[in-house]
């Protein structure tokens, strides 16, 4: 592989280093958030947005430890600002209610989806075979966890309205669900 070629994919590895730490560390404070406890089956759901995070982070990390890709190293523009406004809004997650901290788990993995697609793409064009094999993992992940955490959205929002006061349309949070899963099942 050429230097160039080779540069790129440590700069890319590195890139979902930093956003795969984000991701990782957030949905740990969320797990432990006495709120997120009242939705069981959102609390089941990061339990698997936090395996797989961790475990594509330890790949991630052994990658760059193969290809000399100093963790250290700075990552590029675009990805710092994203992940830097994923650690923003992770830290004044306790102030936002959980439908908020779900959304923003939604936006991080799906950054994190289209990275996996980027560096797919990379390893694919470079010949890097575990790059390549890696990213694959992370773009079939993905996917799946953000339909999940999306079916979810009603259910938490219905509750946080519900906690303040009654709903006037109790059959909302199942019409939402079935609108949002047509369209999404429509792409």
């Amino acid at each position: 592989m050429n230097e160039k070629h080779l540069g790129s994919v440590k700069q890319y590895v590195n890139d979902m280093v930093g956003l795969e730490r984000d991701i990782t560390n957030a949905i740990k404070l969320q797990t432990a958030d006495d709120r997120v406890s009242e939705f069981p089956e959102l609390q089941a759901i990061l339990s698997q947005v936090e395996k797989a995070s961790e475990a594509r982070l330890d790949m991630l990390k052994s990658l760059s430890d193969a290809e000399d890709g100093g963790l250290g190293a700075a990552f590029k523009e675009g990805i710092t600002a994203v992940t830097g406004t994923l650690a923003g809004i992770y830290g004044k997650m306790r102030e936002h209610p959980v439908s908020r901290m779900v959304r923003d788990d939604i936006i991080a993995l799906d950054v994190a989806s289209v990275g996996y697609g980027m560096l797919y793409t990379l390893g694919l064009s470079t010949g890097h075979e575990a790059c390549a094999a890696l990213a694959i993992r992370g773009v079939e992940e993905t996917p799946p966890l953000i339909i999940a955490l999306t079916d979810l959205i009603p259910v938490v929002v219905a509750k946080e309205l519900a906690d303040d006061a009654p709903l006037v349309n109790p059959a909302a949070v199942q019409v939402a669900r079935t609108r949002i899963r047509a369209a999404w099942s429509k792409h």
